[in-house]
């Protein structure tokens, strides 16, 4: 498969970046923000549920939000790889941009869910970020 790596061709000594790979270190610094930042911010608040927190960072191919990181665990391994279910409430909600907040049933578990879209400057959706406390 052939990426975007090389020098720029305009003469310029700046790397040129592939927007794929550039989403992904996008959506792996939110991940790394969300990871860090929501267990404090959940641990002023309730100390007995910020251990149990759910968070994914999914892509989005044109059809599919596929889990790319995440902490959700399907027999006991990484849920990585797994595709959001298209006949869900966050599915319908993601694929025209908009914010899902509600309950969500993930590999046998249920949760307070919340979903929001991630979009390029281009304006086309590029994947999503996943958070949740189990029920």
């Amino acid at each position: 498969m052939l990426c975007c790596q090389g020098l720029s061709l305009t003469g310029s000594n700046e790397p040129l970046v592939c927007p794929k790979e550039d989403a992904m270190n996008s959506m792996r610094r939110m991940f790394l923000i969300l990871s860090l930042l929501l267990p404090i911010t959940l641990l002023a608040g309730s100390a007995a549920w910020a251990g149990e927190l759910a968070a994914t960072i999914f892509s989005y191919d044109g059809t599919d939000f596929v889990r790319t990181q995440t902490t959700l665990t399907e027999d006991g391994e990484s849920a990585a790889g797994t595709k959001l279910d298209r006949n869900s409430a966050a599915y319908k909600a993601l694929s025209q941009k908009q914010s899902y907040s509600g309950p969500a049933t993930l590999f046998g578990q249920d949760y307070d869910a919340h979903y929001a879209p991630m979009v390029g400057a281009d304006g086309n959706l590029t994947g999503a970020l996943f958070v949740a406390v189990p029920k």
